[in-house]
């Protein structure tokens, strides 16, 4: 019998990078054109934070929450799951941060346009990485059918998710941070063992998040 530290994460996978291509190439024409609408409506969703437009935040956390569910339900459940058995819980966690960023949106205090500094800029760098997400693909030399958009499938999204929740104040967005951060993790393993160029962006997307998302001032003393 084989021991359990003999296997890598490879063994785990039941799905080659191709099949993984043509996943994503499936889903992109399942849902053309909604792409170019998810794009305008994630490029507004950010010059509109930089505005601090009153309605931004909490358009964008609903905006956001949907972008969640759609995936949840279009990608993972749909498309991902006939191929790894992994993602109907995939689909739930995507569903569950959905429903945490729609209660954030309509809760009490509002959301607020943080006022610059560290966070705001990596929130911004995070934001537009998601909607230039495709570029990657391309710039791998992959067809344009094979790449990743915001709002339709997970990486992308999930960076603009960690973007937005550092262009906001709030001491309730922590409770957002660890599904996405949980995705970045899982992500960069997978594409990681498909070899794939761009394994690190996730993770490191993650690890810039964390770094400047604000430590809460300790309680004072009684």
């Amino acid at each position: 019998m084989t021991e359990w530290w003999a296997y890598g994460l490879s063994d785990f996978l039941m799905f080659s990078a191709r099949t993984w291509q043509r996943t994503l190439e499936l889903h992109n024409r399942d849902w053309f054109p909604s792409q170019a609408l998810a794009t305008l409506l994630a490029t507004v969703m950010l010059f509109a934070l930089r505005a601090r437009a009153a309605w931004a935040p909490r358009a964008a956390l609903l905006a956001m929450a949907m972008a969640w569910g759609f995936v949840a339900w279009a990608f993972h459940w749909q498309r991902y799951a006939p191929i790894n058995w992994a993602a109907q819980y995939f689909a739930a966690g995507f569903a569950l941060q959905a429903l945490l960023l729609a209660w954030r949106a309509l809760a009490a205090p509002p959301a607020r346009v943080a006022d610059g500094g560290l966070r705001s800029l990596v929130g911004d760098l995070l934001l537009a990485a998601a909607i230039l997400y495709p570029l990657l693909a391309l710039a791998a030399g992959r067809p344009p059918v094979e790449t990743e958009w915001v709002g339709l499938m997970p990486d992308p999204t999930v960076l603009a998710t960690l973007g937005l929740l550092l262009s906001l104040h709030g001491g309730r967005n922590r409770l957002l941070l660890p599904l996405p951060l949980l995705w970045c993790a899982i992500t960069g393993a997978t594409l990681w063992t498909l070899k794939s160029p761009q394994w690190w962006l996730a993770p490191l997307a993650g690890v810039l998040a964390l770094a400047a998302f604000p430590i809460p001032p300790r309680a004072a003393p009684p």
